[in-house]
C-alpha cells in the first residue's frame, strides 16, 4: 500500500481527516483494492468493538487463558513473560484505541462525502454597474471561494463578519467554507447564527448546519437542522445528500 493511503488511513480512524483527504482517500479506494480491502477490514474491527463493551473484551476469558503457562505444572521461562505481557498489552490497548477512536470518523466519512459545492450568488460591482460595492478584501475572500480554497476563504471571512456581524450573508459563507474544510466546531458557531434568522441563506444553513452538528457528534442538532431543511417549503436542492446523513445517525 502507498504511503499517501497509509498516512490517511490513519488519519481517518484518528478522526483527523479534512473533507479533501477525505475525498481523496475515496479516490484511492476506487482505484486500490488493497486500500478498499483495509479500509473495509478496520471498520468491521469497529463494528465488533461496538457490538462488545469495553469491560466485556477485557474479561474475554480467551484473554484470561492466554497468560496461563501453556503446560500445566511447568513454568514459563521468564525470559518469555514480557512477550506475552507486552502482547496483552497491545491487545488491550487495541481494543481501548478502537472502542474510542473508531465509531466517530463513520459518520465523519458519510458528512464528507455528502457535503456539495454551494455557488456564489453573492453579486458585487465587479461583477455588474448594478451590482452592490464592496471592499477588495471581500473581493479577495470571495475570489478564495470560488476557487474552492476554503481555508483560505474562511479565514478571510471570519475577520469580514468580526467587522459587519448583522451580515448573515458573509457569515453563511463562512459557515460553508468551515464545513469544507472540515473544522465543524467552528462552522457548527457560525451558522447556528444563520439559522435563527430571516435571512435568505437560512434553509441553506440548516443543511450545512446539520452536517456540522453530525460530524461533530451532536445528533440531535444535526436532526433538528437536517429535518427541518427537509421539511422546508422552499426547493432543496440537497435532499438526497442530507437524507444520506440522517439514515447514518
Amino acid at each position: 500500500m502507498e504511503n499517501r493511503a497509509d498516512l490517511l488511513l490513519e488519519s481517518y480512524f484518528a478522526n483527523s481527516l479534512t473533507r479533501e483527504e477525505a475525498n481523496e482517500l475515496k479516490t484511492l479506494a476506487d482505484a486500490d483494492p488493497a486500500v478498499a480491502a483495509e479500509i473495509k477490514f478496520q471498520r468491521s474491527v469497529a463494528a465488533s468493538v461496538r457490538a462488545r463493551n469495553l469491560s466485556g473484551g477485557i474479561q474475554n476469558p480467551t484473554w484470561k487463558e492466554a497468560i496461563h503457562p501453556p503446560f500445566p505444572g511447568k513454568a514459563l521461562k521468564v525470559s518469555m513473560w514480557p512477550r506475552l505481557a507486552y502482547a496483552a498489552a497491545a491487545t488491550l490497548a487495541l481494543l481501548i484505541v478502537a472502542y474510542v477512536f473508531l465509531t466517530p470518523p463513520d459518520i465523519q466519512m458519510v458528512v464528507a462525502e455528502n457535503t456539495r459545492d454551494y455557488p456564489n450568488k453573492m453579486a458585487f460591482k465587479s461583477l455588474g454597474e448594478e451590482a452592490e460595492t464592496v471592499s477588495p478584501e471581500v473581493i479577495r475572500a470571495f475570489e478564495q471561494y470560488d476557487q474552492k480554497n476554503y481555508r483560505a476563504a474562511a479565514e478571510a471571512l471570519a475577520t469580514i463578519v468580526a467587522n459587519s456581524p448583522d451580515r448573515m450573508d458573509y457569515r453563511f459563507y463562512q459557515g460553508v467554507s468551515l464545513v469544507q474544510a472540515g473544522q465543524y466546531q467552528a462552522a457548527v458557531e457560525a451558522l447556528a447564527v444563520v439559522v435563527n434568522t430571516q435571512s435568505e441563506q437560512k434553509t441553506a444553513a440548516m443543511y450545512y448546519l446539520g452536517l456540522a452538528c453530525a460530524a461533530t457528534g451532536d445528533k440531535e442538532c444535526a436532526k433538528q437542522q437536517l429535518n427541518a431543511y427537509l421539511a422546508s417549503p422552499e426547493g432543496v436542492t440537497y435532499k438526497k445528500q442530507a437524507q444520506t446523513v440522517l439514515d447514518a445517525l
